[in-house]
């Protein structure tokens, strides 16, 4: 493996095993020069959402290196948001009027709010339209995805993006995932904003002997269990050390030990609860200008 691995989705789509995310990255310069210098480091995949607000930042620094890098070799995911359920088509154009491109590689439903499954199934019309070459969902649990296929969904999703790390491994969410086809795709693989993973000192004895950093220990984790990966960071450093992930390989009881540090302690929000989440909670939807 390398840098340019994908991994292969169910319909045939292949997706990069690691991406930028930026979630939390501020709009404006933070988030454009963060893709940029990802993009310098050979990263072709960027995560975004409608409600990080900063779809246009994504797309500037994108659009700064159309002579240098072809639409075919980005992936470039956006995702739905709540307040688009009703019409996610004019959510969807809306996006890529946001990032300046006429179709994204993967769309994804953000979180299971009520109306879902409808919403699922505009976004299969979506893709036969060619405005998204995959589709998926993200904070999905198995309950919501069996939903689908009550609700004559026909198309089972290529993606569920879901936060996975060595202390919330969801083993039981990827087993299903990988019975159904479905690729479950890893944000805050660090562990998130004020975890403490890295200074874990299991996984900081296995980063001196391997000779890499506790962060690329744990990305390389989830990418050898067949789970991609999208780190957020602003930093070039950070950025180009966690591409660094496809030079060594971690041993089987290697792997096991970082396995035992699972306590599904997951840190998002209950998708579960979603819909009770108070209002006042969720980020406020603005412009960029």
């Amino acid at each position: 493996m390398d840098i340019t691995s994908k991994f292969a989705l169910n319909n045939g789509v292949k997706m990069p095993l690691l991406g930028l995310g930026v979630f939390r990255s501020p709009m404006g310069e933070t988030t454009r020069a963060a893709v940029r210098t990802a993009l310098e480091y050979c990263y072709r995949h960027i995560d975004t959402a409608r409600v990080y607000c900063n779809e246009k930042s994504v797309g500037r620094a994108i659009a700064e290196y159309k002579s240098v890098i072809s639409r075919d070799e980005l992936f470039v995911t956006t995702k739905l948001w709540k307040d688009d359920f009703k019409n996610p088509r004019q959510g969807l154009i809306d996006s890529l009027t946001r990032l300046n491109l006429d179709y994204v590689d993967l769309y994804l439903l953000h979180w299971p709010f009520e109306g879902y499954e409808q919403a699922w199934l505009e976004l299969e019309k979506l893709q036969k339209e060619g405005l998204c070459r995959a589709i998926g969902v993200s904070n999905f649990k198995i309950h919501h995805l069996e939903r689908l296929k009550e609700c004559s969904a026909s198309v089972v999703p290529q993606v569920n993006q879901v936060e996975c790390h060595p202390a919330n491994a969801e083993n039981e969410l990827l087993s299903y995932c990988k019975k159904n086809q479905i690729c479950l795709e890893a944000y805050s693989p660090l562990g998130g904003e004020g975890r403490t993973l890295v200074n874990d000192p299991r996984i900081m004895g296995l980063a001196d002997y391997y000779k890499v950093t506790p962060a690329q220990i744990i990305l390389r984790w989830n990418i050898q269990r067949g789970v991609p990966v999208i780190p957020k960071s602003i930093k070039p450093q950070r950025i180009l050390e966690n591409s660094k992930l496809f030079d060594f390989e971690i041993k089987v009881d290697d792997m096991a030990t970082i396995d035992e540090m699972n306590m599904n302690a997951r840190r998002a929000f209950d998708s579960d609860r979603i819909n009770q989440r108070p209002l006042e909670s969720f980020p406020t939807l603005v412009e960029e200008p």
